[in-house]
């Protein structure tokens, strides 16, 4: 409430992102939202014309330096995750495109070198209202409605994850404490020293949130 906008009055609803994004791109259930960039982008790429954004970036973070794995695969390096079987909430979430991005361009891993799973329903996903498809010859499956992201990494199905998100929300299933585990690690013994060596090197510092208003509100009243 320390920002006031004349002649607005602002009703709050606060959710998880994972829920926020999904409810604002299927149903248009706020007039103003926060929004994942690579949704948004996806969407209007697809002539979805229902949203305006403005540069204002709610989330950001060296999202490649808390990729996770198991300590018994012999990932030591992000080299070695060629070949492995990786996780992820949703594959085209902002993060994991910056992940995906970092891993090829910093470390010369592809997308098509490893075995990809994404957690979230076709129903329950951002992808549903965005169009999108895993691009040919990606290798690209769901997990099984009744494990998750953090069952598998536990239990040895998979090998490493992008990223991992077990608050509650409707959309993402993993739940599980990872923290202090001796099954899993951050990929980088010191993310913040990758963090500090990739901005000194690419000079990027990945948005990956940004908020949007719904071009109906924004075209009535473009003071807002």
């Amino acid at each position: 409430g320390r920002v006031k906008a004349d002649g607005v009055d602002l009703v709050i609803s606060t959710a998880h992102p994972s829920e926020m994004f999904w409810r604002e791109l299927h149903f248009g259930e706020f007039d103003i939202s926060e929004m994942s960039c690579s949704s948004l982008l996806m969407a209007i790429a697809n002539g979805d014309k229902r949203f305006i954004a403005i540069p204002v970036f709610t989330s950001r973070s060296f999202f490649h330096t808390g990729i996770l794995v198991r300590t018994d695969r012999g990932i030591e390096k992000p080299e070695d995750l060629k070949g492995k079987r990786v996780a992820v909430p949703e594959y085209q979430q902002t993060a994991a495109l910056w992940c995906r991005g970092a891993l090829q361009h910093e470390f010369g891993v592809t997308a098509f070198d490893i075995d990809w799973y994404m957690e979230r329903t076709e129903e329950l996903s951002h992808a549903s209202a965005t169009g999108f498809q895993p691009p040919k010859g990606l290798r690209f499956q769901h997990i099984p409605e009744n494990e998750n992201i953090g069952s598998m990494l536990l239990a040895g199905k998979i090998d490493a994850s992008l990223l991992y998100l077990n608050e509650v929300n409707l959309v993402d299933r993993s739940r599980v404490d990872l923290r202090n585990r001796t099954e899993v690690r951050t990929l980088f013994k010191d993310p913040e020293a990758e963090g500090i060596r990739y901005y000194k090197k690419t000079g990027f510092y990945p948005i990956n949130h940004c908020v949007v208003f719904k071009r109906e509100v924004a075209d009535k009243y473009p003071w807002a």
